[in-house]
């Protein structure tokens, strides 16, 4: 499936729009790794646990809104964005990725 930023997509012409598709990820961190990155972090380090989660929480998302494209009968998504995010559940950090578009067929 093919998942797209623009507004269309050049070469293949949207039949239908099939509506607004959305989902959203949450993970916390594993015990210690927060610790251990926030330390790095505070010394002017590149947070590499805090990178790999964000970057797989970010795929994650993208796969879920591939299914929910899917789910509707879309074989695209245009307009997509991917929204990742610091949140804190019962005072535990976590990591919010938001992932939407408009599901299309072309």
């Amino acid at each position: 499936m093919l998942v797209v930023t623009t507004p269309i997509i050049e070469g293949h012409p949207i039949t239908e729009y099939r509506g607004a598709v959305f989902t959203q990820v949450v993970r916390g961190f594993a015990l210690g790794q927060g610790f251990f990155d926030n330390w790095r972090a505070m010394g002017g380090e590149r947070s590499k646990g805090h990178e790999e989660l964000i970057y797989h929480i970010r795929l994650e998302a993208l796969e879920e809104l591939k299914r929910e494209a899917a789910k509707v009968g879309a074989n695209a998504v245009v307009g997509a964005v991917i929204d990742v995010e610091a949140i804190s559940l019962r005072d535990r950090p976590m990591i919010l990725a938001k992932a939407f578009g408009t599901a299309v067929v072309v």
